[in-house]
């Protein structure tokens, strides 16, 4: 098995749940929403279990990343491991065997510890959320039938349940999103990793000109653009099974593909006759419907959740503007009205904001409009260009790209625009982020 299959296949860690008092039921809900709170949470290295402290590596390892994924949830202010008491190897990782006072001296509301243990290949992971206060277990999780190269997303799962929590919505990190960068050289092609930024894999290569790529519903595979033969045709990259077909070829361009909700149809822009419009492709790539016919360049469609609607990017008013339309083409209706050049829609999981990139004194900066057009709202500024936005899973954070540091980066943040964060570092630029669902 491959590190890209290892790390997307869903059936190999077993997943139990490990007894929690109905206490728990009073926690649920604390935290109202990204941004609102920083409650203060105490993660513990894991207890390494395995003889010759083979999973200590492992042991830091999911502490680091649990720590990373609660940071960028705006919601948790992660207290420094420099001011813990008690040391993992020692200590007890149930309620009975805890001293919560060490831990609420430090000033700790919510405390995460555990086990791992490794033999041979194989990895045990048991994973427990406590509330300092009441002394309780909150939450316990034991994840069996793992290898090492799985620990980010043991972490990554724990922390959306640890999100469950306190929130009651499931968190977004159990994920993945894929980009475009030329970190490999000046060629772009499509890099995916973790939202925490980790397990970074390139999944194309060579010479090429790779764009604009989209997750499939199942978050096995991505749509994407290549001008691998000359022409920008439409590709289709199964993660899974490491194979790719070519979906649209026709003359000029083929871009901007996305899957229906259901994964019955694709939207995509195809040039025909000099002209671009939105069309809908089966998923063998065969033309079913051509959805826009106009003088206008119309790109950048995006489904609304139902597969009802879909927002895209239209000149037909003489700048880019966002519109919406029903999925057969009709009711097409304007909803962007602020500023010259908007672009890049993108439509919630909840299905009540679309996001996009519009230019606002002279720099792009990333909005969001409900569907009918009202309430437009402005969640960055200052330095550089934010475009490409991309919503998690969730539907409260936004991935995008942004120049505000120089090179193109990619950032997160939540959906008000608060807790805005750098998600990748390196000398290339990053840029079209494009979020999953849940792999699982």
């Amino acid at each position: 098995m491959t590190r890209t299959q290892s790390i997307f296949a869903l059936m190999l860690i077993g997943s139990f749940a490990l007894g929690a008092p109905r206490a728990e039921a009073q926690v649920q809900g604390t935290i109202r929403g990204p941004g609102k709170s920083n409650y203060p949470i105490a993660v513990s290295p894991l207890k390494d279990l395995s003889s010759n402290h083979a999973g200590a590596k492992l042991a830091t390892e999911f502490a680091d990343i649990l720590g990373r994924d609660l940071t960028l949830s705006g919601l948790f202010k992660v207290i420094d491991r420099s001011a813990y008491i008690e040391q993992p190897d020692t200590a007890g990782i149930t309620a009975e065997q805890t001293n919560f006072d060490n831990w609420s001296v430090i000033g700790a509301l919510a405390l995460v510890k555990g086990s791992v243990l490794l033999v041979g290949d194989d990895v045990t992971v048991e994973a427990r959320l406590f509330d300092v206060y009441q002394r309780r277990q909150l939450l316990g999780r034991r994840y069996t039938h793992a290898t090492p190269q799985l620990m980010r997303r043991i972490a990554n799962r724990f922390a959306d349940e640890i999100m469950q929590q306190f929130t009651g919505e499931r968190g977004p990190f159990d994920s993945r999103i894929a980009f475009v960068s030329t970190r490999g050289g000046r060629y772009k092609n499509i890099y995916v990793m973790s939202p925490d930024g980790g397990d970074l894999l390139q999944v194309t290569s060579g010479r090429n000109l790779d764009l604009s790529p989209s997750w499939s519903s199942d978050s096995h595979s991505l749509l994407y653009t290549s001008y691998k033969r000359g022409n920008p045709d439409l590709y289709r990259l199964d993660l899974i099974a490491s194979s790719e077909v070519r979906l649209s070829s026709k003359q000029g361009l083929n871009l901007g593909g996305k899957w229906s909700p259901d994964g019955t149809r694709i939207a995509v822009a195809l040039e025909s006759q000099g002209n671009t419009d939105i069309f809908l492709l089966d998923p063998q790539g065969r033309e079913v419907r051509r959805l826009t016919d106009h003088w206008s360049i119309d790109v950048s469609p995006s489904w609304s959740p139902d597969g009802q609607r879909i927002a895209f990017c239209s000149n037909r008013t003489g700048n880019p503007q966002i519109y919406v339309m029903n999925a057969d083409g009709s009711g097409v209706t304007r909803i962007s009205y602020e500023g010259s050049y908007n672009t890049s829609p993108a439509w919630s999981p909840k299905g009540d904001l679309i996001a996009y990139a519009g230019r606002a004194g002279g720099r792009f900066n990333i909005f969001t409009v409900k569907p009918d057009g009202s309430e437009t709202k402005q969640l960055t500024s200052g330095q550089g260009n934010n475009e490409d936005p991309t919503w998690a899973p969730d539907g409260r954070y936004l991935a995008f790209s942004s120049t505000r540091t120089g090179r193109s980066l990619l950032y997160v943040m939540d959906r008000s625009g608060a807790s805005q964060v750098a998600l990748t570092h390196g000398t290339g630029d990053d840029t079209s982020p494009s979020w999953s669902h849940w792999l699982h």
